[in-house]
């Protein structure tokens, strides 16, 4: 295999996957957000869409315009870039994505933010301007939805709802799904793998998924939560859990102990309570240990068997 191929086999595929996986970081942190009150949250799911946007537009570039009559020097200057909308216009250049003008608007943002916002508050002419992708993100959403929200210095929190994670979400798999479209038919013409994904990898879930949001994924995750609690559900596995006495929790906040198994984010605010019970509790060592394997589907192994 000469050292080209190898190249846009393997190094390339590599940087599909990690594309996606920053891709798929930046629409889940956004589907975690109770409220898009704090710009070091906007920060996150902004820098992670435009670093994956941006790695796999450069695949796209590279599988597009390289040959052997380039100089390469030249050629991986060009690729020094980070204006995902800049690089955008150049695949389109050469093979349409076919983008409406939320999508472009959307890369526009996300070239905005990398070449100015990441790291404007380094500089004293930030304030006070402090948080200006915030500013920027919300006037997007607000312009294509029609949502009002309270000013950033309001008291009240900017909620964060199904709404915009259906939109973000459908706006992102677009664009990811224009561009790695691109990726694949060039891939498919030079008869290289560049394309070929992990079956496990979050790649996968943005570049071949049907939607790009995690709401049906917790539905699905608040059903498992209903089966499990549910008292005439039975089985070996089952009935070994419920052997462990669980912790004296507060009923009165179930609902903050869902949205904890739902989200990291959210985990912190009973955490505490957790740990201030396990200071009076017997044989937490133990328990730790059995609560570590809990999930293994093996716990159970032989449980019942009579033979």
């Amino acid at each position: 295999m000469k050292p080209e191929e190898w190249w846009k086999n393997f190094a390339l595929g590599l940087e599909v996957d990690v594309s996606g996986t920053f891709i798929y970081n930046g629409v889940k942190r956004l589907d975690e957000l109770d409220n898009l009150s704090n710009s070091s949250d906007i920060f996150e799911v902004l820098y992670n869409l435009s670093v994956g946007i941006e790695r796999l537009l450069k695949v796209a570039i590279v599988l597009i315009e390289h040959n052997s009559q380039l100089d390469m020097q030249k050629f991986e200057q060009s690729l020094i870039s980070h204006n995902v909308m800049e690089l955008a216009n150049r695949v389109d250049a050469a093979q349409s994505l076919e983008l409406s003008g939320i999508h472009r608007e959307l890369l526009s943002l996300l070239s905005k933010f990398y070449k100015t916002h990441r790291y404007n508050r380094f500089s004293i002419r930030s304030v006070p301007n402090i948080k200006a992708e915030q500013v920027f993100f919300l006037e997007y959403l607000k312009k294509y939805l029609g949502i009002e929200f309270p000013h950033s210095e309001s008291f009240f929190p900017i909620k964060n709802s199904d709404q915009i994670r259906k939109f973000i979400g459908r706006a992102v798999q677009k664009i990811a799904h224009s561009v790695f479209k691109v990726v694949k038919e060039k891939a498919n013409a030079l008869n290289i793998y560049t394309d070929e994904l992990r079956g496990d990898s979050k790649a996968i879930q943005v570049f071949y998924g049907k939607r790009l949001d995690f709401i049906d994924e917790r539905i699905k995750k608040k059903e498992i939560l209903l089966f499990l609690m549910h008292a005439t559900n039975r089985g070996t596995h089952i009935d070994l859990l419920r052997s462990l006495k669980p912790l004296e929790l507060n009923p009165e906040m179930a609902s903050s102990y869902i949205k904890a198994l739902l989200s990291d984010s959210n985990l912190p605010f009973v955490g505490d309570e957790i740990d201030e019970l396990y200071a009076d509790a017997e044989n937490v060592v133990e328990r730790i240990g059995f609560l570590e394997i809990m999930d293994n589907e093996y716990l159970s192994y032989g449980e019942g068997d009579e033979s």
